[in-house]
């Protein structure tokens, strides 16, 4: 009798981030001020001065390829698009990731390598894509470049590294997909209450996003000191995240 042998599948190859460290400093909270605009639900506050604590920020969004490793591991939902034509590619930043999503994704990498993996907080989130800089609009200035970010009603996100870096090193701070920080929007909107509520939770538990995306069309969203905000729970096909330490 022949007997069958039966191999293990391989054990999934976990890909490491690519962590920037971004030196400490201060940041003049959402400058330049918003322009008025007719239906626009969030205003950032300005001229708060806070100090950033040096810390580590990801080069680019989560991608697939590195989804898929958490998937593999822990038998995760998988997202939406994940395996859909135009979405797929292993250098693509995964999307349809929840706020939820993104914090176990945080807390598997964390488990596997002893390492404090989180989502970024929202003054670390503009502080780092202002790379250095103070005052711009946006990473590389004052005007809108479709050269420089992606954005605009492209089709889908382009691979993470398709557009110049800023001056810490960080790809896609504004465009590409929109990326959860850690808090509450409430805990850091000073005074404006959440709203949106799209999956019918309470919106006082809505979480921030900063940074726009592919889908984006208005500029005012792809400032750097705009914040946008979300139900824990959504998955959107324009939101990602990347990681902090």
């Amino acid at each position: 009798m022949t007997r069958i042998r039966f191999q293990r599948p391989p054990r999934s190859i976990m890909i490491l981030p690519d962590m920037v460290a971004i030196p400490g400093g201060r940041l003049l909270m959402g400058w330049p001020k918003c322009p008025p605009r007719p239906g626009l639900p969030w205003v950032w506050h300005s001229d708060q001065a806070v100090r950033v604590p040096r810390f580590s920020l990801a080069r680019t969004h989560v991608t697939n390829a590195e989804y898929r490793v958490f998937l593999a591991d822990t038998g995760a939902p998988k997202p939406s698009h994940l395996d859909r034509e135009g979405f797929n590619a292993n250098r693509q930043p995964v999307i349809g990731i929840s706020w939820d999503d993104a914090t176990a994704y945080c807390a598997w990498l964390a488990a596997k390598t002893g390492r404090p993996y989180r989502l970024p907080r929202d003054a670390e989130y503009e502080y780092a894509a202002r790379g250095g800089r103070s005052g711009t609009i946006f990473p590389w200035g004052d005007a809108l470049d479709p050269r420089l970010a992606c954005f605009g009603g492209h089709a889908a996100p382009k691979p993470v590294g398709s557009y110049p870096a800023n001056g810490f090193g960080l790809h896609d701070m504004v465009g590409n997909v929109w990326s959860w920080c850690s808090e509450k929007f409430e805990e850091v909107s000073a005074g404006l209450k959440a709203s949106n509520k799209p999956t019918g939770l309470d919106p006082a538990g809505n979480r921030v996003l900063r940074g726009g995306s592919y889908m984006t069309c208005h500029y005012l969203n792809l400032w750097i000191a705009y914040r946008h905000e979300d139900p824990p729970d959504l998955r959107h096909e324009s939101i990602g995240f990347r990681l902090a330490l």
